[in-house]
């Protein structure tokens, strides 16, 4: 295995630090320091090794798995990839990775929420709950063109669902989570991370099972509607291997 202490990384910087932990791995690749097989040390040496916190660092890790350079075998730990294939990334790519995985975990959190509070929603809607929800899909169809619009009006639906639901927790951690998400959108050069078309498609079929007080159903859409996301970031990032990866 590689002696990572030898290699004299500079303390990271907070500004950006996740991408220069990246450039300093990838550095360590080009010039043959990280060998293919070799076995990242443990996630508290390389936090001190590079002077960051376990969440940078971890978000680092994370862009490199997605991109088929590294590999998290549960048990044994995270390694440099026997098959990797170099590839010359730009600084503006490095940024598209490190966003392209933090939408994925955001995405994991809103279906373990989202899916559990359209069931709630189903059982507890009230009249004014479904033509809130109904109006929200409503605008969403009108402005299915306008991208920067639609995604305005995807947060008022989601948001209106997780008020059907009566429960205020849940209201607030959804705020919390959409607005992180189109935070992440924004931060992201490909404009667009699902086709608006087929977002109404299911969002449509929330709505009618929602309607119809089918609760499996509708926490079946949701999973369908969310993964829309998912989806265009496999074919966005092509060499990405796994979409949800566990560290350490």
């Amino acid at each position: 295995m590689i002696k990572f202490k030898q290699m004299n990384y500079k303390t990271i910087q907070r500004s950006s630090a996740s991408e220069l932990v990246i450039k300093e791995i990838l550095e360590s690749i080009k010039s043959g320091k990280l060998m293919p097989g070799d076995k990242l040390p443990p996630e508290r040496e390389l936090t001190k090794m590079f002077g960051v916190g376990r969440s940078t660092l971890r978000e680092a890790i994370s862009a490199l798995v997605l991109v088929g350079y590294l590999e998290v075998i549960q048990g044994r730990g995270t390694f440099l990839r026997k098959d990797f294939k170099p590839a010359n990334l730009s600084a503006m790519e490095l940024g598209d990775i490190q966003t392209a995985a933090s939408i994925i975990d955001l995405v994991e959190v809103r279906e373990i929420l989202e899916c559990n509070a359209v069931k709630l929603a189903a059982h507890r809607a009230a009249s004014d709950d479904i033509l809130r929800i109904k109006t929200a899909l409503a605008r969403m169809k009108e402005t299915i063109d306008d991208y920067k619009r639609f995604s305005e009006y995807d947060f008022d639906f989601h948001i209106a669902l997780a008020q059907a639901t009566g429960n205020e927790m849940i209201l607030e951690m959804m705020k919390l989570i959409v607005n992180k998400v189109h935070e992440q959108y924004d931060r992201f050069t490909p404009k667009t991370l699902f086709q608006t078309d087929k977002a109404v498609l299911t969002a449509e079929q929330i709505v009618a099972s929602l309607s119809n007080g089918e609760a499996e159903k509708a926490a079946g859409f949701m999973r369908d509607h969310l993964n829309l996301v998912t989806t265009e970031l496999k074919r966005m990032v092509p060499e990405a291997k796994r979409i949800r990866v566990r560290l350490f």
